[in-house]
């Protein structure tokens, strides 16, 4: 018969190519000296240096890494790893590993998993040294509630514990389901990472876990002496067809079955009563875990719906009055319909102070943002070739004036007439450079404040006649710009009322009134836009042109139900009216 520890051993090794050999020593109760219990390949001689390294480890009490001597009879061992076996402050015994690979990091791999995978070895180890023949430690629960909780996916969690199950209670294998929705499906088998549902095993494992969910108890079969008569059909197809004996519990969690675990032997070894009852105790720990696993892997959705079929599908009832509540309440109940656009402030008027001539500028006196009072010079232009200009015909003026006057005392009347018309070209020459010296000179048409051009950072730029230097807005005299999408425009009317909120000013609202609707769309970002033009009701002393924020307009009232979709549906049917014509 094959031992625990033997079993555990054979199920390792022949889960990894790279192990050529290994053994396992125990100490005797008696001459307290090691000795090989178990060892890998069977029938294998003993190997030296796998003993020598096993030992080492449990004089030492801690892992040992080593390289054997060559040998002709080890030619397969390159590297050995040990690892002493303690419960508690006890050494049990050792494990030894040979390895077909000679890299240090692999060998420190496979040290670091033996440490992972060595707990249902110390306890196969534990039970022969104390004799025990089926119990399992509160050390033993703990790990294999821990083994439940520490992998990523419940699918590894399920196949690790069905593992250390098979192997801590001495089953050949161990099978674990889950319930969802009133029908079981097969999560976990031990020893296999991966199995097909249609298979027959397969499926009369779930057939069975399904026959003892349904009676929710256990059911042994071959039945143990005095046990109630229970339904037993799929478990006796199942022992029929694969030779073995079994047990099964439902896994029970808040009076609700969320899954089976089923346990079989060979039918010559049928479970004793200790083993079911232990089984069961099992089965009592580990399905509160496991419904906390099920649900933590569920989506949002499922979860809420879980939640809502509580107390017995009152919470669904509840939540569908309140959720026909809400919607009559969003189909009947008016509300203000307000469309929302972002709007800007700018002057009610705005005055464009252009260059009188080409020149140069000589100095800006403002800059945007600043207020003007009427008459402030504004902007000057350099002015040398016009004084020069100017000096030059009062000096003209002045001999043309002389020479007519001689020609007078002369009494030459031709010449008279001549220098005279000279005179009079001369002063108009004159007359236009001085106009042109004053214009030189930017003075401000009225009180407002300057909201574009500055000229303060450019001086000595060239300008020619026309270009725009200044822009003035009226103080005091706004008007709101606000640009509506064209999906709303056919909800605003003029003489709506509305409020607006400014980025400057986001704790105070202005009321407005729709005086003019654009007739004309302009494209921004994307998409067509309406002007609608507003007059503001109150204007504060921080308002300036160009300030931007976000303008809500009355449009009357209508249902919650389709101010909240209405954008949904008439984009609906825009689309359906494109694809279907």
């Amino acid at each position: 018969m094959i031992t625990p520890v033997q079993r555990w051993l054979n199920d390792y090794c022949d889960r990894c190519q790279t192990v050529s050999s290994a053994v396992v020593i125990t100490s005797d109760a008696e001459t307290q000296r090691l000795h090989p219990v178990a060892g890998w390949p069977a029938n294998a001689p003993e190997s030296l240096s796998l003993l020598a390294a096993a030992r080492a480890a449990v004089q030492r009490a801690h892992p040992v890494l080593l390289i054997p001597p060559v040998s002709p009879s080890e030619t397969e061992h390159a590297r050995i790893v040990s690892l002493p076996l303690s419960s508690g402050d006890r050494t049990l015994g050792a494990v030894a590993l040979a390895l077909r690979s000679a890299n240090d990091a692999t060998a420190k791999d496979f040290l670091a998993h033996l440490k992972r995978s060595g707990g249902s070895l110390i306890s196969a180890l534990s039970e022969r040294t104390d004799g025990g023949a089926g119990s399992v430690e509160a050390a033993r629960l703990i790990q294999i509630q821990a083994t439940l909780l520490g992998r990523s996916s419940l699918a590894e969690a399920a196949t690790e514990l069905a593992n250390e199950l098979a192997t801590a209670l001495h089953f050949d294998r161990v099978s674990i389901g889950l319930i969802e929705g009133g029908k079981a499906s097969l999560l976990a088998l031990s020893h296999s990472a991966e199995f097909q549902q249609g298979q027959s095993v397969p499926r009369q494992l779930v057939a069975a876990m399904e026959e003892a969910v349904d009676q929710r108890c256990t059911v042994v079969h071959p039945p143990l002496p005095g046990d109630k008569p229970r339904i037993v059909i799929a478990h006796t197809e199942l022992a029929l067809k694969a030779g073995t004996s079994l047990c099964t519990v439902p896994l029970i969690n808040e009076g609700q079955v969320v899954g089976a675990v089923s346990f079989e032997r060979p039918a010559g070894a049928a479970p004793a009563p200790a083993e079911v009852a232990l089984c069961e105790h099992i089965a009592c720990l580990v399905a509160p875990l496991l419904a906390l696993r099920l649900r933590a892997e569920r989506s949002p959705w499922a979860r809420a719906l879980e939640l809502l079929k509580g107390s017995g599908g009152r919470r669904l009832k509840i939540s569908a009055a309140a959720v026909a509540l809400l919607l009559a309440a969003l189909t009947f109940i008016p509300i203000d319909y307000r469309i929302g656009a972002p709007a800007r402030i700018e002057g009610s008027i705005q005055r464009v102070l252009a260059a009188p001539m080409d020149g140069f500028v000589r100095k800006a006196h403002v800059r945007p943002g600043d207020t003007v009072r009427a008459g402030d010079l504004l902007v000057e232009l350099l002015d040398q070739d016009l004084l020069l200009e100017q000096r030059r015909w009062e000096s003209e003026l002045a001999q043309h004036e002389n020479a007519y006057t001689a020609a007078m005392v002369r009494a030459d009347r031709a010449q008279f007439a001549v220098r005279q018309a000279k005179a009079t070209e001369a002063q108009a020459q004159l007359d236009l450079v001085r106009s042109q010296l004053e214009r030189s000179r930017v003075l401000a048409p009225l009180d407002g404040i300057v909201i574009k051009g500055d000229l303060t950072q450019a001086p000595g730029a060239p300008v020619k006649r026309g270009d725009v230097l200044l822009t003035l807005a009226p103080s005091g005299e706004f008007r709101l710009i606000i640009e509506v999408d064209e999906r709303d425009i056919r909800d605003v009317r003029e003489g709506a009322k509305g409020s607006l909120a400014l980025s400057a000013l986001p704790g105070e609202t202005l009321p407005f009134a729709v005086d003019r609707v654009t007739p004309v769309a302009v494209g921004k970002d994307g998409s067509n836009a309406f002007e609608v033009e507003a007059r503001l009701e109150s204007s504060p002393q921080l308002l300036r042109p160009g300030m931007q924020g976000v303008a809500k307009i009355e449009a009357g009232r209508q249902s919650a139900g389709w101010v909240l979709t209405h954008r949904i549906v008439d984009w609906l049917r825009l689309a359906v009216w494109s694809w279907v014509g």
